[in-house]
């Protein structure tokens, strides 16, 4: 089925999800790098008030944004209207937020027995008005695949949030060392944004426009806030039940899945919801590209989910302090679960492409039920059953993800489980590898240790790669010969 894939089509998502992947991963290591950094001058309770901050600011971003960046991304017609729209609508919905915020503040704080976040969480909140104000821009460059300029921005908000929060620690601010870091990475990386896509307001859109927006927005909002509850709820219960210090070490237990597999998943859907809305009249075309992005994303993100849960403990003893080292099982079953959830971003963006947010709603909404009875059963019994949760969450999206899909484009299961079973494969052939290295017990040196591991694993991984898909280093081959070779 994926060999009647276009080229074209091929190469434009290739080289999109290269600078995309380049763009989000130098974010998201510099996050992790000044995070590990922080974790030493920090406490856990810390990073849990700036956990239900992010978590509260979460759920409103979802509101203020409503799905009108997709809904440009989407746009066949009347794109200058579409954009300001977009930002006019942005700047109403930011602004009106804040203010509830503001006002919602106070009780936040009482509920959580914090009085920290009644001053904390206004000042993260004027991030919803700095992002607005780049919606458009940063939508055009997704809209127009431009992923190599999007770099520059990322890489200043990260920088900028990074070395800010580091010298407020090590000058003792404690947690506004997260929220002033937090708030300036978002000040710069819009500066920037403005700098490689500057964009004015042209056209003064008219009612079809707003209602488009609406239309668009309206079922999209509601499947993203339904589908971010399993990240966000859990955050503010285990915060409300098990205490912030636990809140922290169950948030950074996030941060390496969300490096190696989270910041994948979001940067390739970043690239076939325009790549598929560019197909979306050719449905031969349109499935064996979906088909294609199902298999080569199970392969990539099934093996980095089996690599993150086998490296974690000898990782964790590396980089953190021993009173972070709770969070090693709860970050294996987080790894696994987020690489299970890769098949669920493919068919999400699909939907996007077809402008079928309604079928993502009523996917969200068979999904609610679930999300909110299991994370609620969870949290008293700790993190390690909350993440466990997760993980058991990520396989429920899938059916009523394929049941809608199949409806929509004729999905079969056959097909389905053809596309997951290298990756299946491969995940399972190097976690036997790093399995048997592990308790092997070899050195005592935790970084050695780490460094064997990896090695044991990469090497089987990639074999049982070589030996399922040979047609990949044939392509790597071709594309470096054809590079290099003489002309």
């Amino acid at each position: 089925m994926t060999d009647s894939i276009k080229p074209d089509n091929v190469d434009d998502s290739v080289r999109s999800i290269f600078w995309a992947y380049a763009s989000f991963f130098c974010t998201k290591v510099l996050n992790l790098i000044s995070i590990v950094v922080l974790a030493w001058y920090l406490q856990p309770a810390e990073f849990g008030l700036l956990a239900i901050c992010l978590a509260v600011m979460g759920y409103f971003e979802i509101i203020s944004q409503f799905g009108m960046g997709a809904a440009l991304i989407s746009a066949r017609e009347k794109i200058e209207e579409t954009a300001s729209a977009v930002l006019l609508c942005g700047l109403v919905f930011s602004c009106t937020l804040v203010a509830l915020i503001l006002v919602s503040a106070p009780a936040i704080a009482d509920w959580y027995g914090d009085p920290k976040l009644a001053d904390l969480l206004p000042v993260i909140a004027i991030t919803l008005l700095v992002r607005a104000l780049t919606t458009v821009n940063t939508s055009f460059l997704f809209r127009d695949l431009r992923f190599k300029a999007k770099l520059l921005p990322d890489v200043a908000r990260g920088l900028t949030k990074g070395l800010l929060a580091i010298a407020l620690a090590v000058l003792g601010f404690g947690v506004w060392a997260l929220v002033f870091g937090h708030l300036a990475g978002a000040v710069a990386g819009s500066i920037v944004t403005w700098i490689v896509r500057p964009w004015r307001p042209k056209r003064w859109p008219d009612l079809a426009t707003f209602k488009y927006i609406a239309r668009f927005g309206a079922n999209l909002i509601g499947a993203q806030t339904i589908n971010a509850t399993p990240r966000l709820l859990d955050t503010l219960l285990v915060g409300k039940v098990l205490g912030m210090a636990s809140l922290g070490i169950y948030s950074l237990a996030f941060r390496i899945p969300e490096l190696g597999i989270k910041t994948f998943t979001n940067v390739v859907g970043s690239v076939l919801h325009p790549v598929m809305s560019k197909i979306q009249s050719d449905p031969v075309e349109l499935k064996a590209y979906y088909y294609g992005a199902l298999k080569y994303c199970a392969l990539l993100m099934f093996g980095a989910g089996a690599a993150i849960a086998i490296l974690a403990e000898p990782l964790i003893h590396v980089l953190y302090a021993p009173k972070w080292y709770a969070m090693i099982v709860p970050m294996q079953l987080l790894a696994v679960g987020f690489a299970i959830g890769t098949i669920n971003m493919v068919p999400g963006n699909l939907f996007k492409a077809l402008s079928r947010t309604d079928l993502m709603l009523k996917v969200s909404l068979i999904n609610l039920p679930f999300f909110l009875v299991l994370i609620w059963f969870a949290v008293p019994y700790g993190i390690t059953a909350v993440a466990f949760i997760q993980l058991v969450l990520a396989l429920i999206r899938f059916v009523p993800n394929y049941l809608l899909l199949q409806r929509a484009l004729d999905i079969s299961v056959r097909d389905t489980f053809a596309a997951l079973k290298p990756g299946i494969g491969c995940a399972l052939a190097g976690s036997a590898a790093g399995i048997i290295t592990l308790r092997l017990d070899f050195t005592s040196n935790e970084l050695t240790r780490l460094l064997v591991v990896a090695l044991v694993f990469v090497g089987a991984y990639l074999l049982c790669v070589r030996l399922v898909m040979p047609e990949i280093f044939r392509e790597i081959a071709r594309r470096t010969l054809g590079k290099t070779g003489p002309a």
